[in-house]
């Protein structure tokens, strides 16, 4: 019985989650197009916003996920999860986006947290 729950939970969560990370992505993508007039900063800006969602789908997907089925999502899973996401979207930044965020935004690592911590939120709410 418990094997089927999991099963249904995690069934749900992909079918239900999943999409909605990228519908979230998609949208944040959409927002920041329109406030943005430099086609050239908009394109830096989409990337890195395109690399923190998938960076935050590949956790959910790889990590999170797991734990939560086993009920093992705690406060110590989530500062890991994190620190996960960061390493996997930094990994992925050219330098030029990292330049840009640096210029405009000041610490990267901070708005890279911050990045994550808002794409979470706005999938959550989505």
């Amino acid at each position: 019985m418990n094997n089927i729950l999991i099963n249904i939970i995690s069934v749900l969560v992909t079918a239900v989650i999943l999409p909605l990370i990228s519908i979230g992505g998609t949208q944040l993508i959409k927002f920041i197009n329109n406030k943005i007039k430099d086609n050239e900063l908009a394109k830096l800006l989409a990337e890195a916003t395109t690399i923190v969602t998938n960076a935050v789908r590949a956790v959910f997907q790889t990590y999170v996920e797991s734990l939560k089925a086993e009920g093992k999502f705690d406060a110590q899973s989530q500062s890991v999860a994190l620190t996960k996401a960061k390493e996997i979207a930094l990994k992925q930044m050219s330098e030029e986006v990292k330049n840009y965020i640096i210029t405009h935004y000041g610490d990267l690592n901070a708005w890279l947290g911050n990045q994550i911590e808002a794409t979470i939120n706005l999938l959550k709410n989505a």
